[in-house]
This record gives structure tokens, sequence and C-alpha cells, in this order.
């Protein structure tokens, strides 16, 4: 109807009748008279009649353009268009049936196939980063280079992977592990290698007990298109914290799809006894999921009590994510519900496509089994290492950044780590007559669970230290993930990273502009606003952990690969963008070393009473699932 009207032919014609029925409803160019009496003589008729007869005489020549006009667009539109040469399919049937079995393959073969057909319409550039704006050369930083700090990440990832190649089933520098310990030992050897003298490492036992999956195993014991006695045994999933577990060899049920889990799509059905398919939309990270929701939704019990949950992640290239399913801010118990584990979305799409094969006859069976154990005190004991170098005000910046990871750790936070090192090295070479304010490298270790740790017995070892002498928090976390390119049938890096969120927690206006500062010179991407809520380490310097009238600020970024395996395995943290960063650190420092404590509360606000883990903002995302 759209291209009919569209039509300049049919456009004149509607004009034509429209003029027609004015004129013959007004009669602004009636019949003259003496026609109309050679015409009708000797005859009484009304005058509006003889209007009538010159209106239909207009209508009748309209509608024969119309008919014309109709005829014309018919045969455009029908019988002379040009095939359409790249349409994919014209009916609805043919659309299904082509794509029914295009990706239906398991995780490993659908992934060589989906890259084999990208390499066929595109190929990479060679893009690098790009570059600060400060002229590189006239740098006083440039000393720290992308080199050193790939490399301090490297070491990390190694000790990572050792852990899954000594039989770790949640594997990485996971917090009260040997491999944690063994990257505050190494720490502790580096801050001695710089020359730095007042150098620390502090164990403790983790202050919270910890989840030690011993076996996370998932099959497909039956499905449609599977041969008699077929099986299919998933490669990695992960149950990363507290589960409910099976008895030893599992449990086997029916496996059905309960798509996100919200109460519309559960509205009527019974899933007694059976193991669910749940997916997990990551909003935008696994730290705020739509399974922390629907995991408690189905463990109500009221659409029947399951057997078992296993979490289809929708993070793109990841084999593996540390998800929670139990509230934000500590509440993982919840998670001691049901049996759950979690599955990579390569994974997860073959689980789906078996699914929609389903017949009364035929449903999908799978076999969940889920072990592990709470450990706790000397079974985990963790620590901090720190180097202390004191400045000429007596005051200290504290620059905190957590050595425990899942996984690689990379972004969360290996790369902060290496950012921390590369300071220390750094300013291990400047004399203290240039140095205004000390600087205190910490790398705690305890953090992941419940994401406050290490810098609390720090605090409580240093505590006069802290009240009297705290200039500020400092603390760099989960930064330099690149941003993708992501158009769906063709995904690539990009030559920037994802925007980072700042966090000053009095908003003090001379600390925002000074990061504002920062950001300008080094090309560093961040949004426009300034969050004030101290959620990770530096919690531990504000009430109601420690009344310090400390001010903590940092970036942070968590996204979409948070605790996961494609920070590594996809190249998803670029160390040219950690630099930038390094060396924006090194630039506040310096900057820092012109102002007081004084001056950076002047104008600042009060941190909020209630944590934004317990907030209304939070509450109101979270009830959207």
């Amino acid at each position: 109807m759209h291209l009919i009207m569209g039509c300049p032919l049919f456009a004149l014609t509607w004009i034509r009748i429209s003029k027609a029925v004015a004129l013959g409803r007004v009669g602004e160019k009636p019949c003259h008279k003496s026609e109309f009496e050679q015409a009708h003589r000797g005859k009484i008729v009304p005058a509006a009649v003889g209007r009538g007869f010159g209106f239909m005489k207009k209508v009748m020549r309209a509608t024969r353009w119309l008919a014309l006009s109709f005829s014309l667009v018919a045969a455009a539109v029908l019988g002379d268009s040009p095939e359409n040469k790249q349409a994919l399919a014209t009916t609805p049937a043919a659309l299904v049936e082509m794509l029914t079995d295009a990706a239906f393959l398991p995780p490993e073969q659908y992934l060589e196939k989906i890259e084999a057909a990208r390499q066929q319409h595109s190929a990479a550039i060679g893009l690098t980063q790009l570059p600060q704006y400060l002229d590189a050369d006239k740098d006083p930083r440039a000393s720290i280079k992308a080199r050193e700090l790939s490399d301090y990440s490297q070491t990390l990832v190694d000790i990572a992977q050792r852990s899954r190649d000594e039989g770790e089933i949640l594997w990485g520098r996971i917090q009260g592990t040997v491999y944690e310990r063994q990257t505050l030992e190494w720490i502790y050897r580096e801050l001695q290698s710089f020359g730095l003298k007042d150098v620390h490492y502090d164990p403790f036992p983790s202050q919270y007990p910890q989840w030690r999956p011993t076996t996370c195993a998932l099959s497909v014991r039956s499905a449609p298109t599977f041969e008699a006695g077929q099986t299919y045994s998933f490669k990695d999933p992960i149950t990363a914290f507290v589960s409910a577990t099976t008895p030893i060899g599992g449990i086997e049920a029916q496996m059905v799809y309960v798509g996100d889990g919200t109460a519309a799509e559960l509205q009527g059905r019974d899933l007694t006894g059976k193991i669910l398919l749940l997916r997990g939309r990551t909003e935008p990270s696994a730290l705020l999921n739509t399974a922390r929701t629907a995991y408690s939704r189905l463990a109500t019990g009221n659409y029947g009590m399951p057997a078992g949950v296993v979490v289809w992640w929708d993070v793109p290239n990841a084999k593996q994510v540390a998800g929670r399913v139990g509230a934000p801010g500590g509440g993982d118990s919840i998670g001691e519900a049901l049996p759950w584990t979690t599955i990579g979305n390569d994974a997860g799409l073959y689980l789906r496509k078996l699914l929609d094969r389903v017949t009364p006859e035929q449903p999908v069976v799978v076999r969940l089994e889920v072990q592990g154990q709470m450990e706790s005190g000397a079974q985990r004991m963790s620590g901090n290492t720190y180097a202390m170098l004191p400045g000429q005000s007596g005051d200290y910046i504290v620059i905190p950044t957590h050595v425990d990871g899942y996984f690689y750790g990379v972004h969360d936070n290996g790369a902060s780590v290496a950012l921390n090192l590369a300071l220390a090295r750094y300013y291990a070479q400047i004399p203290i007559a240039e140095r205004q304010h000390g600087l205190i490298f910490l790398f705690q270790g305890d953090h992941e669970v419940p994401g406050v740790g290490g810098t609390l017995p720090f605090i409580a070892k240093y505590q006069k230290l802290m009240e009297q002498n705290l200039l500020l928090v400092l603390r760099p976390e989960h930064l330099g993930m690149n941003r993708p390119m992501d158009e769906g049938l063709l995904v690539a890096k990009s030559n920037i990273a994802d925007p980072l969120m700042l966090l000053v927690t009095n908003r003090s206006p001379l600390l925002i502009d000074l990061f504002k500062r920062a950001a300008s010179r080094y090309g560093i991407a961040m949004g426009d606003l300034v969050y004030i809520d101290p959620a990770a380490d530096e919690a531990a310097f504000h009430p109601p952990y420690n009344d310090l009238n400390a001010i903590s600020s940092g970036w942070i970024q968590t996204g979409k690969f948070y605790h996961s395996t494609s920070d590594f395995d996809a190249g998803g943290v670029d160390f040219d963008q950690i630099e930038k960063l390094a060396r924006a650190h090194a630039f506040i420092i310096d900057e820092l070393g012109q102002v007081s404590k004084a001056d950076l509360h002047r104008g600042g606000r009060p941190v909020p009473e209630k944590s934004i883990y317990q907030s209304d903002l939070l509450k109101i995302l979270m009830g959207n699932n």
C-alpha cells in the first residue's frame, strides 16, 4: 500500500477525485443555466440535481484515471520488478527448513564451522590501539611500557595455568590456595628487586569459608538424533560458588528449557524432578546477571521442585564463566538450595538445539554431578604483600590491587596488578626529595568472596597510620578490556578499550577534574559519571568496616568478559591500553603532590549510608528479571 500511495500517477488521480468531490458538493462550477434548460426543457428539476450530474461526470473521469493507475502500479510491483538476488528465503517454511540444521553441532565443531565461515568474508588488518594524546617523547612517564606490563601479567597467567594443570577444577589464583600464595611470594621478590627496602609479606587465614568444587560434570545420556547408547559429555562445566551437592555419580533426569526463568515463562509449568536449562544473561557482566533472580524463583518450589539447574551464559568466546546464582553482596549461600552448574555460550546453544527437537517419545535426558566442600581457616591461608615508600608530607596514597582471580584472571585483576608493579618500579627510582606524599603499593589476597578481603587485616595492622596519615585510596581494578566490534556475522577486536567508570567516594571536584585531565592526556575512554559507592576492597576503609574519614577513588570496568576465560583466550585485555592507564595513574600521583587532604575534602559529600548491594537501584534492576 505504501508503494502504491507513493506512485506519482496515483497521487495525481487522487487529487482529481478529491477536487471533483469538492466541486460537486459546493457547486463552485455548476452547469450553465441555458445548457440546463436546453437539456431539460419542460421538466421540473431541482438545481442540486443539475449540479449532481456535473459531479458524476467528474467522478467517472477520475475513476478511469484510478483504474489506469492501479494497473500500472500492479505491473510495476508484480510483473516487471527485478528478481531479489540476495534473499536467503522467500517463505517462512523455506527459511525454517534451511536453518534447522545449519548450526546444529556440538560446541567444538560449531566453533570451527563459524570461524571458517567468517574467514570467507573477512580478514584482520593489523589495527593498533589509539595512542595517548600526550607526545610520548615528552612524557616523563614514558619508561612505563606495555611490554613490561605484559610480562608481569604473563607470570600471573602462568601461575593460574599451573593450578589447572595440577588438577584444580576451579582453577586460577584462587584465594587461600597455594597458587595465591605463590603469587604473593613472587610479588614480594619483584618489589625487592626494584630496590624497595620496606617490603612485607603478611600471611593470614582466609576470613570467609571458601567453596572448593571437586566434581562438576554434565552429560547428555539420550536425546533426539542420538543413536542407541550414544552420549555426549561437556568439557568445561563449572560451579564456581557454593552449591547443593548431588549423590556421587550424579542425578539423571529429563532436561527442560525454562528460558530466562521469568514468572511469565514458568507460569503453569510443573518442573518437579527435572534438570533445567536456564539462560543466564549478563547485565552487563556475570556480576549482575539474570540467573541470580531466576535461580531463587526456581528454588522456591512454586513450580515444583527441580532436581538441578544448568546456567547457560551468554558471554561470547568464553568456555567458562565464574558467575553467581546467589544474592549480591555476599549472599552466595542461596546456591545451596539446588545443585547447579554453568556452561559456556556455545555449549548451551548445542543443548538448546537438542531440546528444540524433543518429542513426547524422545526427551533429552542429562546427568548432572556436583561435588565439593567448604574450606576455611588453616585450610585456606591467604595474605598481603606490600611495599611502603615514604614521602615528605608523611601522608600516604594507598594503591590496592587484589591478586586472586578466577581462571587466567587477567581482567580481574592481573592487568591491574601489573600496573601496580610498574608503578612500584617507576617510583622506586624517584628520590624522596621529589615525592611529596608516600606511596603504599598493596597487593592483597582473599578478595573474591565476598569482595572485601586483605585490606581489612592491613588496616588492622596500620590502624593509627590510616587514621592520621591516609591521603587517598587510589584503587585500579578490571582495567584494559578491549571493546570488540560485534556485528553478529563478523566479530573483531577494535582499537579502543571499554569505557571506564570513575569512583570518587566524596565527589571531590578536585579529584574528578584530575581524573578527567588524566583521561584527556592519555586517551582513556571513560563514562560521563562518577559513582560514590565503595564496593570492592576499598570498602574496608569506610563504614561499616572502618571510619577513617577516607576518600577512595579509581577507575573500574566490569563488562561482558568479567570472570571469564575470554580475557586471555580471546585476547580481551590489551596492554597498549594498560600502558596508557599506568602512565595516567602516575600522572595522577604526581599531581596529588600539589594538594593536601583538606584540598581533597573541600566541596565533597558524605558516602551513602546504604550499600549499593542493598540499594533500591539494585532491587529495580534485579526485579526486571
